[in-house]
């Protein structure tokens, strides 16, 4: 489990970093797509043949996180917001303080870790 912790902090803060720049790419980051490819490829290559523990709370707050920002990503906003686009940007504000604060998702929002 600390393996995967590890794994997850070596992230978490440019994770936040790029959720906290508000539509604009952190400097010196890759943009959000370019993150998130290398995160799931890092991963992919980090679980290949692995027994990996059930995720914890904090990791589906992770991978929660994860997701919201390239679902903002792949759909940028392009003027007035549509009811979906007001629940993502809810939810993502969230899980960001869930993962600033490195703790469990509030009650309704769930993630799977990738190939679960």
């Amino acid at each position: 489990m600390d393996d995967i912790n590890d794994f997850l902090k070596r992230y978490r803060q440019r994770l936040l970093r790029h959720l906290d720049a508000n539509e604009k790419t952190p400097a010196g980051e890759p943009g959000p797509l370019q993150f998130i490819d290398e995160v799931l490829d890092d991963w992919s290559r980090f679980s290949l043949n692995r027994q990996l523990a059930e995720p914890s709370d904090k990791e589906r707050t992770f991978w929660f996180s994860l997701y919201q920002l390239e679902e903002l990503a792949e759909n940028p906003v392009k003027g007035q917001l549509d009811p979906y686009e007001v629940i993502l940007r809810q939810n993502l504000s969230l899980a960001r303080e869930a993962l600033k604060q490195w703790k469990k998702l509030p009650q309704g929002l769930y993630a799977t870790r990738p190939g679960e």
